[in-house]
């Protein structure tokens, strides 16, 4: 039992420790042997938790939506799967850019061409508004979904970050450009989608101080 806490404690080590490096210098600057020196851990011992430094990445960012479908949960109950999605997702972006340095970091990230940070649950959504049914058996549907929303995604938040302007009313106005290109991409109901968006809205603005971090 004290070798398995040991591990656990180990790795979120590594994690503090590289979250903070990234933080501060970004990820390109960050290398792995600045985080095992920070962590005073081998490198073996890195590559044991994360065989890879991108590993380590989606780590982070798997971890980050986590948190945000979890804070979702416990403060709205009983919404449909594709509302909850739209919550979670108004949360992630919401968390995401309300630093500079982790919105630098993010921009990073994303020109990385293998590294996917978007949502592999826009099925939820699109086939939630569409009936359609919810399965991942569904595989060409589904992958259709995921690439789609993934590209539109990377495009729209790279012009976004761009822009330079990152208030609430402007992580907004991104949930609504992405989500009217999936209801026009998906023939949803663009009603039911700004409805339902604005009410996401509101709930990040009532839980704009949640402790939810991505760094």
């Amino acid at each position: 039992m004290t070798m398995y806490k040991t591990g656990i404690e180990t790795k979120q080590n590594i994690l503090d420790c590289a979250k903070e490096l990234f933080y501060k210098n970004g990820y390109k600057q960050t290398s792995v042997q600045q985080i095992c020196h920070a962590a005073d851990a081998k490198l073996g011992t890195f590559t044991y938790y994360f065989p890879k430094k991108q590993d380590l990445l989606s780590y982070i960012y798997t971890d980050y939506m986590q948190k945000c479908v979890e804070y979702v949960e416990s403060n709205i109950k009983k919404l449909s799967p594709p509302r909850q999605h739209l919550y979670t997702v108004m949360m992630y972006y919401g968390k995401l850019y309300t630093d500079p340095n982790i919105t630098s970091f993010h921009q990073e990230v994303m020109e990385i061409g293998s590294m996917n940070v978007w949502f592999h649950d826009s099925h939820v959504l699109i086939s939630g508004y569409s009936g359609r049914a919810t399965e991942e058996s569904d595989d060409e549907f589904y992958d259709l979904c995921v690439q789609a929303d993934n590209a539109v995604r990377r495009e729209l938040n790279l012009e976004f970050i761009d822009q330079g302007k990152f208030t609430l009313s402007d992580i907004r106005e991104l949930m609504h450009k992405i989500y009217m290109v999936n209801a026009r991409l998906f023939q949803l109901s663009q009603e039911q989608t700004e409805t339902d968006l604005e009410a996401a809205y509101q709930f990040l603005c009532k839980h704009q101080d949640a402790a939810i971090r991505l760094l």
